[in-house]
């Protein structure tokens, strides 16, 4: 089984957009009903699994280099404390994180398949 994830442009300051940006994707953006015109007419594709900003946003656990969650809720990168100082279950709590969007974005995935039959 395999996907084609279509993800929306996620414009976050400071990240890929504003005068203090490390890279500039705006010229990357899409509106909404855009995103979802291009979803509609390739909606008989089997594989395809669209994200737009509102399911990217905050399903997803981001860590940085320093091991700290990056909470994008409002439109930038606010980091938690490192899970190496306060460990992870305290450090997600200012995480941002989602978990009703994530569930509803298909997220959780059965990671498990049959053992290979290799013959060598």
């Amino acid at each position: 089984m395999y996907f084609w994830k279509v993800f929306q442009c996620l414009l976050l300051e400071g990240e890929n957009a504003g005068s203090e940006a490390l890279r500039n994707a705006e010229m990357f953006y899409i509106e909404n009903h855009k995103f979802e015109k291009f979803i509609n007419r390739h909606k008989d594709i089997p594989c395809l699994v669209p994200e737009s900003n509102e399911k990217m946003q905050n399903s997803y656990l981001i860590l940085d280099e320093y091991m700290r969650f990056l909470d994008c809720r409002d439109g930038w990168k606010t980091p938690s404390k490192s899970i190496l100082d306060v460990g992870v279950i305290d450090a997600l709590k200012f995480s941002g994180f989602d978990e009703i969007m994530f569930l509803k974005r298909g997220g959780k995935y059965k990671w498990s398949k049959k053992d290979a039959d290799l013959t060598w």
